[in-house]
């Protein structure tokens, strides 16, 4: 009922976030970067090569034009470590099995702490003892007895939208009856399936039918 009806559930999960130690920095605190002795803190070498002057990425640096004589013991200089994130995602009504989510911006930190990732979340819907779900339809068997059957009448039995069934006189095994947009809300409409009831009767064996005299 939880996929039928939407719900908000709780996930936690294991993620890159901003290591605490340095506070993201990636070197301890009091440490300040120092400039690139060999880029001279441009974070670019020249190479002269004839008339040519060619630029690359400086590798002491990677580009960054500093550098750090000692690096955040956590981290490595990463600024980042894993640990754990919790989310609180809204479900929406008539998700379906194996239907993947995308949470924007919840995801792994980054390390400039500017652009997280997303996260996605793939949706598991447990099998129901009672109804059979075929898109945004729902079936469920309902079993007769022979009097119920052949008078017809109401009986308690559960549907999307409540606990009594009409039966008509003279329902017949295999019958089957439509509960027009009964069942589960199409995703991103106002509009909804249908709910189809199976009959199956009841006979009683000989030895049920069999009458003390």
């Amino acid at each position: 009922m939880e996929a039928v009806q939407g719900i908000t559930k709780t996930v936690t999960f294991q993620a890159p976030v901003l290591c605490q130690a340095c506070g993201g920095q990636g070197v301890p605190p009091g440490v300040k970067p120092e400039r690139c002795r060999h880029c001279g803190g441009l974070g670019m070498l020249s190479m002269n090569k004839g008339f040519m002057s060619i630029r690359s990425t400086c590798p002491h640096c990677g580009g960054t034009g500093q550098f750090v004589s000692k690096l955040c013991n956590s981290c490595n200089g990463s600024r980042l470590v894993k640990g754990q994130k919790t989310v609180k995602l809204d479900i929406m009504p008539g998700v379906d099995n194996n239907e993947t989510l995308k949470v924007y911006g919840s995801g792994g930190a980054d390390p400039d702490g500017t652009h997280p990732g997303d996260l996605y979340v793939t949706i598991k819907v447990r099998q129901d003892p009672v109804f059979r779900r075929e898109g945004a339809n729902i079936h469920i068997d309902a079993v007769l007895n022979v009097a119920l059957a052949t008078l017809g009448g109401t009986i308690q039995f559960p549907t999307l939208t409540g606990d009594v069934l009409k039966v008509r006189p003279g329902t017949q095994p295999g019958q089957k009856v439509v509960l027009k947009n009964k069942g589960i809300k199409t995703r991103n409409s106002y509009s909804f399936g249908d709910q189809y009831v199976h009959f199956k009767v009841s006979i009683p064996n000989k030895k049920e039918m069999t009458v003390d005299h």
